[in-house]
Order: structure tokens, then C-alpha cells, then sequence
């Protein structure tokens, strides 16, 4: 009787520790998978091949990586029992990216097969937003950095990429181009356009719709627009410099570019010149090109206006062109704060409308980077710098010759604090889709004997309307919203510095994708830190990159916090 027990016992031993070993493996694959920890296995049949080591969800697809390099035939992705993707590889790489549209918190296999059939597999969750990752930096040239105190001495820069993904084109604050291979992160070429020349600088950049030239404005003496082809030949270019005049303190900027689908040109030319007795004295033009360089027309046509033009927008089809004036006092012809309307085709005006100051805080009125039209012509935005946003019927002013405004939404306008008025600059709008997005800057103070004490409620933030002036969401930014980047998905915005707290934390990019239904925090994607100021980004147009310039700027005790390179994000 004693031996029947103790096999028995035995068998009651076994049993127990075959369950507790294959419970332990099931608690721990399903660890494995909500936690996105790798997971390879063995796939029926078939070789096991290279081991996948893991899986990036990005914006547009996932990066695998696996633990060696091997000749990769074919990736697979399946959701549950189905096979949802494939792509054809036929290459030998240690790295592979896969374009699909992903859902959050899903589970997902990824199967590797190589050429000689073997396979390796994970099994992994998205995650709830993409992961933003560092490819490389580009090292920029050694510049002298702005004090922090002021955005209106940061270091500045241009970034572009071509419309098919494979290039970007970088400009300066020292007056270099550079053209760089994105895959690669490989300098094609490398072109120094002014030399020499304190504070000349590379404006901007646009590439053409077939991705085949290069356009490029100056911030300096000359003011060249320059049109390059990819090999860095130039094609022609035409400087503004000799009608806008010049000294080596108030230099004349093609400050902005835009091209419609013919490949015609439209720029906007200004020039500041600094007080002149009691009044502030700004130049200003619009060009319009051909793709050859040949001039269609300039508007005004026989002089220049005396109030500047920083920013310029066209319909695809080239049938209007768009821009607002500005200045820091009032202009005496040319009106400040005022929205023109051109004949794309011609350059002759189809309207006008003189925007009025919010008094008794400011005299005159200023707009700045915010003329947007919509694509079809039929309807136009515009912010004045007091922190207004307007909307205007151009397809209905055109019918009745009558400009007026649709509607106006007082977003930062002057409020008074312990006694001082102040009010969040506002700087540049977006038409994303039938989004519109009002970007609001820096908090500053009317009051030229007293800094701003506090924020204004609404500075550094994003306001996003529909076409009947409706909130849609808003979002605050902690600090300076430079010239955000767009394609039909996400907007792209470079964070600067906080003048009225002070935060370093907040500089980098915010990612948000306005596809997204519900409120900000529901759209905002993805948040890269820098160490310096980041005064300028780029989205590429598959969405796959993103370029964010950052800049250094120095401390009050002369430290210098942040390098001059671009970050290539994926």
C-alpha cells in the first residue's frame, strides 16, 4: 500500500508543476503583448528566420528592425486571423518600413520572410499614439546666439522637403543652402549665397510641384530669388534689392514664396527701415514669375507701398493671389492692415479692406503672416498682430463689389492687468482641410515702461474654427509658435521660448493630426523636446519625416543652451 501512495503523491506532484509551468508561459506572452515586448516565434513548417528585435508604430506605418542584417523577401502584417498587409522588400537590410494605416491599442503580428523562405514573427500592441524617433542630426555652421529675452533676435533658419520625400532643402541664418538626401541623411550639395554680411539670411524655400527646382529668397542687401535645379545649377534669379533700396541695417527680404499649379511664382517684398522721425517706415511689393523667371507683373506697378508685405498666398489655379499689410505705425498711401486681393493672372486689384485699430490700445493695425485663401477662391482668413481673426466671403465680395467681413473672433485682444494692458501677439493662420487654425504668440505689453506681468489667457495657444467662426478645440503651447508645417494630415508647429515664464522645457515640436475627431488633446500626436529654440519644421508629404530646426540661444548669465542642427524625425 505504501508504494501505490507514494506513486501516487508523485503523479499528483507532476500534474501540478505541468500546470504551474504552462500557466507561468501564458501569463508571460500575454505580458509580453500588452506591454509591446518582442515575442518571436516559430511559424509552422518553416525555417525560424532572423529574430525581429522590435516594432516602431510612427505616424504612417511601423519600423521593424531585426537582430541581424539579412536578405528580406517579404513582411507580412496580419490583425487577428487575417493578413490585413504584405510588402515586397527583396533587399538585404537590418531595417525595414512599412506604410499602413494603423488603430491604437491593437494587436498586431508582423511576419519576416527571407529569400530562402525562413521566417520570424512578433506579435506586439500599437501603441495609443505613434512614437516620434530620431534618425540623425544635420550639424549647421557656428553662429552667434540671441539673447533668450527676445524673439525678435533669434537665430533663424528655412527647411523644406521635395514633394515626392526624397530631399530637403535647408537654409541658414548665415546665408547657406543645403540640399540633403533623406533616406540617407547624405549632403548632395552645398551652396553659400551670401557671405560676409551680418544677419543675411536664407528667408525662404519652396520646392516646385515636380519636385524638379528650387526656389529660394534672401534676407539681404540684394534680395535675390534664386531658382535652382537639384544639381545646385542655377536657373535665374532676380533681386529686389535695387527697388526696395538698402544699408547694412535695414536690409529687403523676399520674405515669402508660393507657387500655383503652372509653376508661376508669387512673392512677397519688404523691407524695414526703422524709425524716421516720429513714424516707423516700412517698403513693400508683391512679384509674380513665370517658371522661367520672366516678370508677369509687380503690384503696385509704378511704386512701392509704405507699409510692408511679409506674407503672400495664390489659389492652385493661379486665379487670385492674396496678401495683408503691415507696419508699427500708421502708413500714409498704402494702408496698414489691409487685405488685398489680386487677379492671380494680371496682378490688378479686385479688392481691398482696411481692417480699423482696436483703439484706444493700439493706432494703427498690423498683419503679419496670416492672409490665407482657401483653395477654390471662395473664401479668405487673416489675423491682425492685435489678436483679431477675420474671415471674409471673396467669392461673394467679387460678385458684389462690396468687401466686408464675414465674421471676427477677438481672440488675444488687450486686456488690462495690475494695471498694464497687454495682449498675445497673433502671428500666422492655416487653412488644414476645412479647419481654420489661429496661432497666437507672444504675450507683450502695450505699456513701454513695464513688461507683460502675466500671460494672456489666450497667448501661445492654437484656436481652430469652422467656416461659421465656431471653436472647434484650442490648445495651449507653452510657448513661441513659429511658422507651423502642414500637408493634408498633421500640422507640424516649432516651439520657441516663453518670454512671460520663462519655461526652457516646452521648446521643440508638437505633432497634431487633424484628422482626429474630438478636442486638442485628442489630436495632439506626438511632443519632441530640444534643448535650444526650435524656430522652424517641416512635414514631408507622405507624412514618413519630419525636420525640426533648432537654434541656441543665450542665457542672462551668458549661458548658451541649444546647438544650430536640424533633427530628422520619423
Amino acid at each position: 500500500m505504501k508504494w501505490k501512495l507514494l506513486i501516487a503523491l508523485l503523479i499528483i506532484v507532476l500534474m501540478t508543476a505541468g500546470c504551474t509551468e504552462k500557466s507561468q508561459e501564458s501569463g508571460s506572452s500575454t505580458s509580453a503583448q500588452a506591454s509591446g515586448i518582442e515575442d518571436t516565434q516559430e511559424i509552422s513548417n518553416s525555417e525560424a528566420g532572423v529574430p525581429i528585435d522590435s516594432v516602431v508604430f510612427s505616424r504612417t506605418g511601423a519600423l521593424l528592425t531585426l537582430k541581424d542584417e539579412t536578405e528580406i523577401s517579404e513582411i507580412r502584417i496580419y490583425s487577428g486571423d487575417s493578413q490585413i498587409e504584405s510588402l515586397d522588400i527583396e533587399k538585404t537590410e537590418a531595417q525595414a518600413f512599412f506604410a499602413f494605416d494603423w488603430d491604437p491599442e491593437t494587436l498586431y503580428r508582423f511576419e519576416v520572410i527571407t529569400s530562402t523562405g525562413a521566417s520570424s514573427t512578433l506579435e506586439v500592441y500599437a501603441p495609443e499614439k505613434p512614437a516620434l524617433k530620431e534618425e540623425y542630426t544635420i550639424e549647421l555652421e557656428d553662429v552667434t546666439p540671441g539673447p533668450i529675452e527676445k524673439t525678435s533676435t533669434n537665430i533663424d533658419g528655412a527647411t523644406k522637403f521635395s514633394p515626392d520625400s526624397s530631399y530637403l532643402a535647408i537654409g541658414t541664418h548665415g546665408g547657406s543652402l543645403k540640399l540633403i538626401e533623406v533616406e540617407t541623411g547624405e549632403e548632395v550639395w552645398e551652396k553659400q549665397l551670401v557671405e560676409g554680411i551680418a544677419d543675411a539670411r536664407i528667408a525662404d524655400i519652396e520646392f516646385s510641384e515636380d519636385g524638379k527646382r528650387l526656389f529660394v529668397g534672401e534676407d539681404s542687401p540684394d534680395a535675390y530669388l534664386y531658382c535652382f535645379d537639384l544639381n545646385g545649377t542655377e536657373i535665374w534669379k532676380f533681386g529686389a534689392g535695387e527697388e526696395l533700396g538698402s544699408d547694412l541695417k535695414y536690409m529687403p527680404a523676399m520674405k515669402k514664396i508660393k507657387l500655383d499649379s503652372e509653376g508661376n511664382i508669387y512673392v512677397a517684398a519688404s523691407r524695414a527701415c526703422g524709425y524716421i522721425g516720429e513714424k516707423y517706415k516700412y517698403l513693400g511689393r508683391v512679384y509674380s514669375f513665370d517658371s522661367e523667371g520672366n516678370l508677369r507683373w509687380k503690384f503696385p506697378e509704378s511704386e512701392l507701398m509704405d507699409s510692408g508685405v511679409t506674407w503672400i498666398d495664390a489659389t492652385p489655379d493661379g486665379k487670385y493671389a492674396a496678401f495683408g499689410t503691415t507696419c508699427f505705425t500708421k502708413a500714409d498711401k498704402w494702408k496698414d492692415g489691409t487685405v488685398h486681393v489680386l487677379n492671380g493672372n494680371t496682378g490688378e486689384e479686385h479688392w481691398s479692406y482696411k481692417i480699423p485699430p482696436v483703439e484706444p490700445f493700439f493706432d494703427y493695425s498690423a498683419i503679419w503672416y496670416s492672409t490665407q485663401i482657401t483653395q477654390d477662391g471662395e473664401r479668405l482668413i487673416t489675423m491682425t498682430s492685435d489678436g483679431r481673426a477675420f474671415l471674409f466671403n471673396n467669392s461673394r465680395i467679387i460678385e458684389t463689389g462690396t468687401p466686408e467681413i464675414a465674421w471676427q473672433q477677438n481672440i488675444s485682444t488687450p486686456i488690462v492687468v495690475s494695471g498694464v494692458p497687454i495682449y498675445g501677439s497673433a502671428n500666422y493662420a492655416y487653412i488644414v482641410n476645412d479647419t481654420l487654425i489661429f496661432s497666437i504668440g507672444s504675450t507683450f505689453s502695450k505699456d513701454k515702461n513695464n513688461d507683460a506681468p502675466f500671460e494672456h489667457p489666450s497667448g501661445n495657444s492654437l484656436f481652430a474654427y469652422d467656416y461659421d467662426g465656431n471653436l472647434l478645440w484650442k490648445w495651449r503651447l507653452d510657448g513661441y509658435a513659429g511658422e507651423c508645417a502642414r500637408n493634408d494630415r498633421y500640422l507640424v508647429i516649432p516651439i520657441a521660448q516663453n518670454l512671460v515664464t520663462e519655461d526652457r522645457s516646452v521648446h521643440g515640436v508638437y505633432v497634431f493630426d487633424v484628422s482626429k475627431s474630438g478636442g486638442a488633446s485628442s489630436r495632439l500626436s506626438q511632443i519632441y523636446n530640444t534643448e535650444g529654440i526650435t524656430v522652424a519644421a517641416d512635414v514631408s508629404s507622405d507624412g514618413r519625416y519630419i525636420a525640426a530646426l533648432e537654434a541656441p540661444a543665450r542665457l542672462e548669465d551668458g549661458t548658451v543652451l541649444g546647438e544650430y542642427r536640424v533633427h530628422i524625425l520619423t
